[in-house]
Parts: structure tokens; C-alpha cells; sequence
């Protein structure tokens, strides 16, 4: 008797850069987040993140907010969105204490800065031994670590779109008219 081909979950772990860009809509990183999170999810992926996840955004939100980057509107749209996107994004399997030994290991020779990393790379290795699994990140010192540290992990680097030099005061303006399309 022939035996049905078990086909393997294709897995993507956000990093909250990525979660980040899109919920505060960064100039030079929300449309390259947005079209890549599209295309995985177009190709079945199943989105992860640890924990952390939530914190980090959501301190990094609050500081958008304290430095005026994001009004009072526009963070709590941030905030909103988080909450969505949240639902649409899994928890680690075997919960997060499962990550921490080996995101400790992972860290090792790093700063304590690079913690949270390792649980973001501790879950993709986890997810990796049941089938495709990257990590999708802005944070190129996260593909250090991993190339370092759990050389099995697969990171996809995005890079932030170049945004051109703002306008000097004294040249004209050449943003269109309110209420006429780009």
C-alpha cells in the first residue's frame, strides 16, 4: 500500500522589526515588510514569534511615540495593528521556556543586547526540525549571530529602501497640491 507524501509545515519567524515597520508604517521599511509578509503568507507559511515579540514593539511603539515620530492617533493605530497582527502570528510550540538554554548558548559572545535574538533564532531552529523555516528580519547582526551560533537557520535580511534627502527650506516644494493624487 502506498503511503500519502506528509508534507512538512513552511514556517516564518517575524522578528519585531518586521512587525514594527508595519504597524508604525516606517517610510523606508513598511513596503518591503508589507510585500514580503504577503508573499509567505501567499505560500502558505505559518507565522511565529517568541514572546518577546510583543514587548519589543510595543517599547519601541511607546518610543515613537515619546520622540513624536508617531502622533497620539497614529500610535494607537500602531497599537491596534499590533493587536492584529498578533492574532495572525503563532506562539512558540513548546512555549517559551523551551527557547531559553538554548538562546543563552545562542547569545554567548555577544551583549546582553542580543538576548532577545537568540530566542527569535532558538524558535527557528525549533520549528526547523519539523519542516522550512526562515527568519525574517531588518537586523543584520541577528544574520551574524545566526551564521555563528545555529549555522542550520535560515535568515531572509530585508533592507530598508534608501528615502531621498528631505527638501531644504528655501527650495520649492515639489509634493503635490493637497487633494491631488500623486
Amino acid at each position: 500500500m502506498a503511503t500519502a507524501p506528509t508534507n512538512k509545515p513552511l514556517c516564518l519567524t517575524i522578528d519585531a522589526n518586521v512587525l514594527i515597520a508595519l504597524c508604525s508604517k516606517e517610510i523606508d521599511k513598511y513596503a518591503i515588510a508589507q510585500s514580503e509578509l504577503t508573499q509567505y503568507a501567499q505560500a502558505g507559511y505559518q507565522f511565529y514569534a517568541p514572546g518577546v515579540v510583543i514587548a519589543e514593539s510595543l517599547f519601541v511603539l511607546c518610543k515613537k511615540l515619546e520622540d513624536k515620530s508617531l502622533s497620539a492617533p497614529d500610535h494607537a493605530a500602531a497599537v491596534t495593528d499590533l493587536c492584529t497582527y498578533m492574532g495572525m502570528i503563532l506562539p512558540p510550540p513548546n512555549g517559551d521556556a523551551s527557547l531559553v538554554a538554548r538562546a543563552e548558548q545562542i547569545r554567548q559572545g555577544y551583549g546582553c543586547s542580543r538576548s532577545a535574538d537568540g530566542l527569535y533564532i532558538a524558535l527557528t531552529e525549533e520549528l526547523a526540525a519539523g519542516g522550512t523555516t526562515e527568519i525574517l528580519t531588518f537586523d543584520g547582526g541577528m544574520e551574524n549571530q545566526a551564521k555563528a551560533n545555529a549555522p542550520t537557520v535560515k535568515v531572509r535580511l530585508l533592507v530598508p529602501v534608501p528615502q531621498p534627502a528631505s527638501t531644504p527650506a528655501s527650495a520649492p516644494s515639489t509634493a503635490p497640491a493637497p487633494g491631488t493624487p500623486p
